[in-house]
């Protein structure tokens, strides 16, 4: 049977993470897109070191971007103990567009956590004297996480290929996504299907009662936002709510460039206070998405992404009420103030909407087009 628990920030994610390490009897499978150099990070790390010496199969997969200033003497001790450590998408590959930003830790490919999380202490306790970034990890355990072992070794097998070599390979693979209350989803710049961005757009089409997003970066496809505004025209409730801070304000900007949109639509647009807000969370009636794509156009046709989609109704109870309390730390924005903001700030939000959702995939389709000449 398989078991499913939403694990609120970093407080309660990071000791459920590493009692799951210490506790491995076989192997562990670390996929994250940052890493840092700080007191999470090597704590991390010296739980896998310590699970390597007792001779358990520990490997780690790390973007090369999302971790470019992590030294590689960082992981010295770990190697000294045999574990095993691979840099995702080298630069010097001419990859730079595409990214792994998926974040998952497999323990005896029977525990798994899935989330937004990635290892540092913005997500633990907290860095610069700021209060933790807010987020989430889904540890699901069970027998159906034994999918993600092969997913991951996909992952592993790719880490060092060239763009060209990489999209040859993937497209001849057949993938089998289980069914049932828990599914896991994967995307990749190469699947024209875009699963995980299908996903989202689903639960919304399906909802019948409310829709409640919350989600560190966003600007989706039309696709998307017009599911949105057609799920407020039956009768659903939309709510929608973002970070006032942000580690990249380019981003901020360009989500801000469609509040307009979303207001006028009938969905309430939220901004949460305290900290980052860095989920990647969907409620939707009885059903949560939770994993490492925001509803943006990187997540959906660029980067690597993974999420788990779970179908049931404590759950979903539990990811609404933490919801309702984030609210409570939150302002909301209202049409009629909106409408009054300085013109430069509208100019911001043109600007960074077209270089994240417009730019940014025009120079990756090219990227590819060049190396599959």
């Amino acid at each position: 049977m398989t078991t499913v628990r939403l694990l609120k920030n970093g407080a309660e994610a990071f000791p459920a993470m590493f009692t799951a390490i210490q506790q491995a009897r076989y192997s562990i499978a670390l996929e994250m897109y940052i890493i840092a150099d700080d007191d999470a990070g090597r704590e991390l790390r010296d739980h896998l070191t310590a699970a390597a010496g007792r001779g358990l199969l520990v490997e780690v997969l790390v973007d090369s971007w999302g971790s470019w200033n992590l030294p590689d003497a960082f992981w010295d001790g770990f190697l000294a103990a045999d574990g095993k450590v691979k840099w995702f998408h080298p630069i010097a590959k001419g990859v730079f567009f595409f990214r792994n930003h998926r974040k998952l830790l497999l323990v005896d490919d029977s525990i798994a956590y899935i989330g937004g999380m990635n290892v540092s202490e913005e997500y633990y306790r907290g860095a610069h004297g700021e209060p933790p970034w807010r987020d989430n990890m889904v540890e699901i355990t069970g027998p159906e996480t034994a999918w993600l072992r092969h997913s991951f070794g996909r992952m592993w097998a790719r880490a060092g290929s060239s763009l060209r070599r990489l999209l040859l390979q993937i497209r001849r693979e057949v993938r089998v996504i289980p069914g049932g209350g828990v599914r896991f989803l994967e995307s990749g710049p190469e699947n024209p299907v875009w699963p995980v961005r299908r996903v989202y757009r689903q639960v919304v089409q399906k909802a019948e009662q409310d829709i409640n997003l919350a989600m560190g970066y966003f600007y989706p496809h039309g696709k998307m936002l017009r599911a949105l505004k057609r799920a407020v025209n039956r009768g659903v409730r939309v709510r929608l709510l973002f970070s006032q801070k942000t580690d990249v304000p380019v981003s901020r900007w360009a989500a801000r460039g469609l509040y307009g949109r979303l207001l006028r639509a009938g969905i309430e647009v939220w901004e949460y206070l305290p900290s980052m807000m860095h989920a990647k969370l969907a409620i939707a009636d009885d059903t949560v998405v939770a994993g490492s794509a925001n509803l943006d156009v990187r997540s959906g046709r660029i980067n690597y992404e993974l999420v788990v989609v779970v179908t049931d109704a404590e759950l979903a109870s539990q990811a609404r009420a933490d919801f309702e309390d984030d609210l409570k730390q939150s302002v909301r924005i209202l049409l009629e103030e909106w409408k009054s903001r300085p013109l430069i700030q509208k100019l911001k939000e043109r600007f960074s909407y077209w270089l994240l959702a417009r730019a940014d995939i025009f120079f990756a389709r090219r990227e590819i087009a060049r190396k599959m000449k």
